[in-house]
């Protein structure tokens, strides 16, 4: 029964799509072969359905690497006010920043709010006062810092 539940939250997806996401989710490096084995179709089906999911933004297949181990120590959320006419242009500027790795437009008092990946508290810092509070148009910040991460999956379809 939890199986057909965790299905029907998908129904984007037709049943082959369904079991390759999850198959990828499970293993990015899957033989297409063995997905094609389990799902009973052929390998040219897993391959064409994979590359018209990619095709159509559905499935990306890319390598995460994990912050921490390469060297980004500090994470950092900031949610950012911003003066109602200037939130493309304080958008732009943030999707310019290489700090910057998570723009998202929010509901509440704060529009934005953006994670910040660097390697000290004195990088952090320097990034505050040089770069995020030149940037006209932003009223006020609030920084929150990750202190530890209790979860993270990179599992969307259940």
């Amino acid at each position: 029964m939890e199986e057909k539940f965790r299905r029907s939250l998908y129904p984007e997806l037709d049943d082959i799509d369904y079991g390759i996401v999850r198959a990828l989710q499970e293993n990015a490096r899957i033989p297409f072969t063995q997905i094609a084995k389990e799902l009973g179709v052929t390998e040219k089906t897993i391959r064409m359905r994979v590359q018209q999911m990619q095709d159509e933004g559905v499935l990306s297949l890319v390598g995460i690497v994990n912050p921490v181990k390469a060297g980004l120590n500090v994470q950092s959320f900031v949610q950012i006010a911003v003066e109602a006419d200037k939130l493309d242009d304080v958008v732009a500027v943030l999707n310019g920043i290489v700090e910057v790795r998570l723009v998202v437009l929010t509901s509440g008092d704060y529009q934005l709010i953006t994670q910040i990946l660097v390697r000290n508290y004195e990088e952090l810092s320097q990034f505050l006062m040089n770069k995020l509070n030149k940037i006209p148009g932003i009223i006020r910040v609030n920084v929150i810092n990750e202190l530890k991460i209790l979860k993270s999956k990179y599992k969307f379809v259940r």
